[in-house]
């Protein structure tokens, strides 16, 4: 369905990446998804689906960070696999999307590597850390100390989402700690660690490419005064959803605004 295909890439540094890609367009659109502790491998129909809407315009590429252990990772040597992901797939001038820590990943992506990013969403991001998004790393990792899996996910829905959606996501995680595929504990907490290096701020201005923020008010972790910030230093469009948290990148409002820019003449 929609030319769903799970595929890996050997990177020049010899590490291998996961990615997804689906549609079947000339134009090209990348995706980089945020800190996440289920396995994204396997997961192309899953992904194609949900994100169909693109398949009309666009070949679309959703990657993961490197296979295996990244121990010493940072927020600019993750940008540095997407990039060479991008360059090994000959992927250039993509309209480019990153939500959450992928946000983070997309603006060292557009500022140091601007020949592969055409047109630039950054979703529920930041360009520096916060005392939120601090505490919040520092609780993830606590529990992936004690191979707490269940409270770490449990913990990220906490701050993902508003109380109101959280009432459901309660009852669902039970059913997801049976049948979802979770990377390795440590893995995840590579990748959580990395965020203590974000500090992107200094470079945004070397972001040219048009580009759209998208924040949500709610956000207990980038905060949508972080999304006002980046906008503020970019001089670009931007939007903050009412009454959503920082999951607010699943909602159909979403989707649809980063569409539609990227599809405007």
């Amino acid at each position: 369905m929609y030319n769903a295909e799970n595929k890996t890439v050997m990177l020049p540094s010899g590490a291998e990446m996961y990615y997804a890609k689906f549609g079947k367009r000339n134009k090209q659109l990348v995706m980089i998804p945020g800190l996440n502790i289920v396995d994204m491998n396997g997961t192309a129909n899953n992904l194609a689906y949900f994100y169909r809407k693109f398949t009309k315009g666009f070949t679309v590429y959703v990657f993961d960070r490197r296979k295996g252990r990244d121990p010493g990772c940072t927020i600019r040597s993750m940008a540095e696999d997407v990039a060479d992901a991008m360059k090994t797939l000959n992927i250039n001038q993509a309209y480019v999307v990153g939500v959450s820590q992928g946000g983070m990943i997309a603006q060292y992506l557009a500022a140091e590597h601007p020949e592969l990013v055409k047109r630039l969403v950054l979703g529920v991001t930041a360009a520096k850390t916060n005392p939120l998004m601090i505490s919040a790393v520092d609780d993830w990792l606590a529990m992936a100390e004690n191979d707490d899996l269940q409270g770490v996910l449990t913990k990220s829905y906490d701050k993902m989402y508003t109380e109101k959606q959280m009432k459901l996501y309660r009852r669902l995680i039970p059913l997801m700690m049976r049948f979802y595929k979770f990377m390795s504990i440590e893995r995840f907490a590579d990748h959580a660690r990395a965020i203590y290096s974000l500090d992107s701020f200094d470079i945004l201005d070397r972001i040219k490419c048009p580009t759209l923020v998208l924040g949500a008010e709610l956000d207990k972790i980038t905060t949508a005064e972080g999304s006002k910030g980046i906008a503020e230093k970019l001089g670009c469009k931007f939007h903050i959803f009412p009454n959503e948290g920082h999951a607010a990148y699943v909602s159909k409002g979403f989707n649809r605004m980063v569409y539609d820019f990227f599809t405007e003449s």
